[in-house]
């Protein structure tokens, strides 16, 4: 009988690449917060910029944004014969937002208990060529740099700790952006549309 071909493997999305990460990192490293979930934001969150206050709260949520260098191909592109070069583009402004919660709850079986609650979104970008959303493609390294920077954010908002500036050492940047391209401008979350008056140079975190 002929062998069949072993199914492909699909590559892990950003969010799967990065729950083990949280994982270990809310479980093992000091300080030890195992009561928290990481959770896809849900697409009926409506992730538009408010006015929020000080502390970026809305309703029992608290929000903060995190920026990051980034990779994104279209796989669309690629598949319709564009070269692989003209269909993938880097940027410096690849933004995840963020919102968190802790606080008493029920669960299936009515008990109540205190937990918390971490959503993520990673936003996309859209392609030049063929108009298409993109989600960028983040390296282990860049991952883990995420997860140190949301574990020491948690530390520092819920439970008081001293870190005001959560570990963050980055560099500024002056590299272009396409702003009407990118879903966290539109949005308001993004580190370039924050900042224009900035003369256009951001904080960054390799």
């Amino acid at each position: 009988m002929p062998k069949k071909n072993p199914a492909p493997q699909q590559c892990l999305t950003n969010f799967e690449n990065i729950e083990p990460l949280f994982n270990q990192e809310f479980g093992t490293n000091d300080p030890i917060f195992p009561e928290w979930t990481l959770e896809r934001m849900p697409r009926n969150v409506n992730i538009k910029r408010i006015k929020l206050g000080k502390n970026q709260m809305l309703g029992r949520w608290l929000y903060g944004s995190y920026n990051t260098k980034g990779k994104f191909r279209c796989l669309k592109c690629i598949k319709s014969g564009i070269v692989d070069n003209d269909a993938t583009w880097s940027s410096a402004y690849t933004t995840i937002l963020c919102r968190a919660y802790y606080g008493p709850d029920t669960d299936e079986y009515g008990q109540d208990w205190i937990g918390g609650w971490i959503q993520m979104k990673v936003f996309a970008q859209q392609c030049t060529k063929c108009d298409e959303y993109v989600t960028v493609e983040l390296d282990n390294q860049k991952c883990q740099n995420f997860v140190t920077w949301l574990h020491r954010w948690i530390a520092h908002k819920f439970y008081g700790y001293p870190l005001p500036s959560f570990g963050y050492r980055g560099k500024k940047s002056d590299g272009p952006h396409l702003a009407n391209r990118c879903e966290a401008c539109h949005a308001g979350w993004c580190h370039f549309h924050g900042n224009k008056s900035q003369n256009k140079k951001f904080l960054i975190k390799e």
